[in-house]
Parts: C-alpha cells; sequence; structure tokens
C-alpha cells in the first residue's frame, strides 16, 4: 500500500517515463535515463564482449529494472522498424546477448549499471541485431486492495535499445545506387535529389555525402549536403537531399558522392552523375 503522496510521485514518474520512451534516454532532462540507448560495433567472431548500461534514477522512486532482448529488422515493402521476439528475424543477435544482473533495483536519486554480455559466435560473418529492452516499474507498487486513507498503483515502462554488431574482416560490403532522379529547383520549391539506393552488403552501412553542381561548361555552381542514412542488409530504399540555392535557367549536372565505413576496412565510396535543366 502507498500514500497518497506516493502515489502521485508514480504518477509523475510515470508522465516523465512515457516521454522519455518516445523522445530518447536523457538523465539530466528527465526523471529516468538510460544511457547507451544506441550502440554501432565492429566486433571479432568467437570473442566475448561486454556493454554497460547505466540507469540513473532522478525520481524519489525507488524502480524495479527487467532486461531481455527482442529482435531489429525492417519491412521490405514500407522499409519501417519491425521488432520481434528472440530468434524470429535474418540476422539477430538476440541470443548473443546475456544481462547481469537480470534484474536489479534502483534507489531514488541514484544509478546502477547493468552489464550486457555480449557472445560472437565464431561462425559469425556479416551484420546482426538486438533490442535490449528494459522493463521499469516501481520497486514499491502494488496492485492490490485500498484500505481507507491509502491508495494502491503500479506502473511499467518499456524502454527499447538498439545493439548494432558488425564483425570485423568477414562482412561483405556492396553498396549500389540503381536510379537517381534531379528535380529542378522552381520559386516555390528547392532543388531536389533523389536516389533509389540498394544495399547488398552483408551488414548495414550508415551512407552520407554530398553533390556538386556544375552548369553546361563544367563550371562550379554549388555544392550541398546529404545527411546520414542507415541501410540494412539487403535494404533498398530511397536517399534524399534538397538544396535552396537559386540557379540560372540552363543545364546542369549533379555529381553525388556517397561513403561508409566498413568494419576492418577503409571506408568506401561511390558517384553518381545526373544531368538536369533548369528552365
Amino acid at each position: 500500500m502507498i500514500t497518497r503522496q506516493r502515489l502521485l510521485n508514480l504518477l509523475a514518474l510515470l508522465c516523465l517515463a512515457l516521454i522519455i520512451v518516445h523522445g530518447g534516454a536523457r538523465a539530466s532532462a528527465q526523471s529516468l535515463g538510460i544511457s547507451p540507448a544506441f550502440v554501432d560495433a565492429k566486433v571479432k567472431s568467437g570473442a566475448t564482449y561486454i556493454k554497460d548500461y547505466t540507469i540513473t534514477n532522478n525520481s524519489g522512486v525507488r524502480l524495479r529494472v527487467r532486461c531481455s532482448t527482442g529482435d531489429y529488422w525492417y519491412d521490405e515493402q514500407t522499409n519501417a522498424r519491425v521488432d520481434g521476439r528472440p530468434g524470429t528475424f535474418p540476422h539477430s543477435a538476440s541470443s548473443w546477448v546475456q544481462f547481469s544482473p537480470a534484474e536489479l533495483i534502483v534507489e531514488p536519486h541514484g544509478a546502477a549499471v547493468m552489464k550486457a554480455v555480449i557472445s560472437v559466435p565464431q561462425a559469425a560473418s556479416g551484420g546482426f541485431y538486438t533490442l535490449p529492452i528494459f522493463d521499469i516499474q516501481a520497486a514499491d507498487s502494488s496492485g492490490g486492495a485500498t484500505r481507507e486513507g491509502t491508495a494502491s498503483a503500479s506502473m511499467s515502462v518499456n524502454f527499447r535499445g538498439l545493439l548494432m554488431l558488425s564483425t570485423i574482416g568477414n562482412s561483405e560490403y556492396n553498396v549500389e545506387i540503381m536510379s537517381g532522379h534531379v528535380a529542378s529547383p522552381t520559386p516555390a520549391a528547392p532543388l531536389k535529389i533523389l536516389l533509389n539506393v540498394r544495399n547488398r552488403s552483408t551488414a548495414h552501412v550508415n551512407l552520407r555525402g554530398q553533390f556538386a553542381v556544375l552548369n553546361a561548361t563544367g563550371g562550379f555552381a554549388g555544392r550541398g549536403k546529404i545527411d546520414e542514412q542507415r541501410f540494412m542488409p539487403g535494404q533498398r530504399n530511397e536517399l534524399g537531399a534538397a538544396w535552396a540555392n537559386d540557379l540560372a535557367p540552363g543545364r546542369y549536372t549533379a555529381i553525388v558522392t556517397l561513403t561508409y565505413e566498413r568494419a576492418g576496412l577503409e571506408p568506401a565510396s561511390l558517384a553518381y552523375e545526373m544531368t538536369f535543366e533548369v528552365k
């Protein structure tokens, strides 16, 4: 049983925690923080790694945290993120991760560390993925009957991180720009570059890049940036950028250069050219 004030504390914590679930775990701004929320690591086949997750509790409520894993992948038709049970999707690393301890208590205005022990199989090759799942409850809450002058409540928050692993030395990389298109600028819209990209690699890649715009005589007319975007193994998706500078009427060429890192190898790059006309 908990008092009315205790109930108000629990409800306030729940509201803050829900903000964290949708907006990321930031201990400095909210009452509950989990760090790191995202891990992208290069690993060796047959090796064991330990990753520390810090749970910070800035509230006045004792928290019970239980950890598990789930699968992470993407829908091949919509490219939307898909979550599943451990071992459901290709490239699952869920069975590789064991938490120590699997459950702990975080005291009010305190912090605790939960270790993820990652055992990479000897035969692992390519990219592998899992969701560290943190189920968080008020340790002293209950859902039973109430007595006069007291209240009963329970809360549960589910936070999911992302653990991405690429094996060093045996991941294969092959990224292709299948096609591209430039939408010429108008008085109402900027120039837009749209690329159809496919990642035929056995691991994920984080593509980023830049483009240069040349006029009909090869003179430099401007440049722009292409923000980083992740492509999972086998994924085909669009990669785009907008450029708001003015161009005089005429024919132009956009030269795009994309780069990405490779586990155990030097970064790779690829280029693509597209012509367009401004009327």
